[in-house]
């Protein structure tokens, strides 16, 4: 099984950099075939320290935050020359806005998601894979770093 580095906190202190450092790197959109609103798609990379994380792509259509919601990928795992897509594994959560405006972010089952289809990872984890593991902690760091330096999304 994969086995992460812990990251605790995302941010080492209050005036420290973050431990965790999220690198934007491409965008796209299109239109939805179901609405016709604007469908947008924002991914990057995350580096602990110079070492790179995890991967991610962020998916949304504009105006449906609320139903059925942003997916988040997340694969997690060793990256570099050395490292192959056995070294790696998918993690998806699901974004959705409240009703009274605040966000909800809950991990759902990888398996259906483009990012498991995908070559950069052999495994998808279910939702049972991570929540009440170690790894949970792992992937909310990762996602709390995004959310905060990353502002292509919302």
């Amino acid at each position: 099984m994969l086995t992460l580095a812990p990251y605790g906190a995302v941010m080492a202190g209050p005036s420290k950099p973050p431990l965790l450092t999220v690198q934007t790197m491409g965008e796209s959109s299109d239109h939805c075939d179901c609405c016709g609103n604007e469908s947008r798609c924002v991914w990057g990379m995350v580096t602990h320290g110079d070492t790179a994380v995890a991967a991610y792509w962020m998916h949304w259509t504009v105006g449906h935050l609320t139903e059925p919601g942003a997916n988040l990928d997340l694969i997690l795992g060793r990256w570099g020359a050395s490292a192959s897509a056995e070294d790696r594994v998918v993690v998806s959560l699901l974004h959705r806005q409240q009703p009274d405006g605040s966000p909800a972010l809950m991990v759902t089952d990888a398996a259906d998601r483009p990012a498991a289809k995908g070559e950069l990872s052999r495994t998808a984890l279910a939702r049972t894979d991570v929540i009440g593991t170690p790894l949970a902690a792992q992937v909310f760091a990762i996602a709390d770093a995004i959310y905060e330096q990353d502002d292509r999304f919302f």
